[in-house]
């Protein structure tokens, strides 16, 4: 089994690329501390390329906490947190993060994440977010900066909601300045844009790829191969990671090597993946299911019109797809993936730690059947926190729709 296992992590050669981009991001987090240059920790849908360009070093927990669950330590650090008053019904991101906090422990050299000088936060993503960032700032006492946004959910994006955001992000600006000493520069922010807006591309396009019959990408290299999207946009090795990665996967693409030798059903994931048990993408596998699209993945890209460089950097963030769409446009928004990605059935993590996002499930799935004849499954659990987690239930429940996708072979 370990053979398999190794032969499989190393079906990429970026693979080897992404664990040093990794190594390297959390080995510089820990210098640029000591040698007392500004960090700011962030939380997601926060604009990084402002850090980027004020030469603030930008950690995210939640990020972090999808290593500390590969890593299993999501169950003793979320435990932790409850046992410090936090109610467990609270975002396993944040449970994660206080309980890392407070044990002083983590998947990287054993410690936790170095100690922020100010922290950034957005509302647009989760308004529980806020107040996530509130408690930390109060626990390491230093400056907060929250981002506001509009919320066009199901109508187009305006002129007056992008403007605000982008006043939001000038405001940002002087914040970090004011913060951590250094000096705003134009020309330097339009090359962190630049580099940031070809990562997405990069990205976007090797997404388009799995529209390949077979896929030439698993669902695992595409949800680990966001970490350089996330946290590195706006630097050039994240830029030239992509290129290459691109690359690798157009060339299998072309051969139509397939990344699972005997797909048999394609498969659309909707949200989180199960940070913990990323092996279950490998139990669909083994009965030919195999993800080729999902919205969760690609949601954190978006292009930037650099000429207009506040305004372009709001208008990807205020436009995100899965944070401004409705029941209505999501389920149109998934009719048309089935279709252009030719999916046979659709897979819903209903999240416990994000109802949010998860709500509107049934009603997606039931409309993607009414119009499209393709069926559904609907699986609840944690992406972070493994304590509630039923691998038979949810073996159930995939089962279940394989059967549905074998009878109608």
């Amino acid at each position: 089994m370990s053979e398999k296992k190794s032969a499989k992590a190393k079906r990429l050669k970026t693979a080897g690329k992404l664990g040093k981009l990794m190594e390297d991001y959390y080995t510089e987090s820990a210098v640029v501390k000591a040698e007392k240059k500004p960090v700011a920790w962030l939380t997601s849908v926060a604009p990084v390329e402002v850090c980027y360009a004020l030469d603030v070093f930008p950690l995210y927990p939640e990020n972090y906490a999808t290593m500390c669950s590969a890593r299993k330590l999501s169950a003793e650090f979320c435990a932790e947190a409850e046992a410090k008053g936090f109610s467990p019904d609270l975002c396993s991101y944040a449970l994660n993060s206080f309980g890392s906090i407070y044990l002083d422990k983590g998947p990287f050299m054993g410690k936790g994440l170095p100690e922020p000088d100010m922290l950034i936060a957005t509302e647009h993503a989760c308004l529980s977010m806020a107040k996530w960032w509130e408690v930390l700032a109060r626990h390491y006492n230093v400056p907060l900066y929250v981002v506001d946004a509009a919320l066009p959910i199901d109508e187009e994006v305006t002129s007056y909601q992008v403007k605000y955001f982008a006043d939001q992000l000038r405001e940002l600006v002087a914040f970090v300045e004011e913060h951590s000493g250094n000096k705003f520069d134009m020309d330097r922010f339009k090359e962190v844009l630049g580099y940031s807006d070809e990562a997405s591309k990069l990205f976007t396009e090797v997404a388009d790829l799995r529209k390949t019959i077979p896929s030439p990408v698993t669902p695992v290299e595409i949800f680990t191969n966001m970490f350089p999207l996330v946290t590195l946009a706006g630097k050039r090795e994240s830029t030239e990671f992509y290129r290459e990665f691109r690359d690798e996967i157009k060339a299998l693409a072309e051969k139509k090597v397939p990344a699972v030798p005997n797909e048999k059903y394609r498969l659309l994931w909707d949200l989180f993946p199960v940070w913990y048990n990323l092996r279950l993408f490998s139990y669909m596998e083994e009965k030919g299911g195999v993800v080729v699209a999902d919205v969760y993945a690609t949601a954190f890209g978006g292009r930037i019109d650099i000429s207009r460089p506040f305004e372009g950097l709001a208008e990807r963030y205020v436009a995100n797809p899965i944070l401004t769409s409705g029941v209505p446009n999501l389920t149109e928004l998934y009719k048309r993936l089935v279709k252009e990605f030719s999916v046979d059935g659709v897979v819903f993590h209903s999240n416990r730690s994000c109802r949010m996002a998860s709500m509107g499930q049934y009603d997606i799935k039931q409309g993607i059947f009414d119009d499209l004849g393709v069926p559904g499954a609907i699986f609840e659990t944690d992406f972070i926190d493994p304590r509630t987690y039923s691998d038979e239930q949810v073996k159930d429940t995939l089962d279940s729709l394989f059967e549905i996708l074998e009878a109608r072979k």
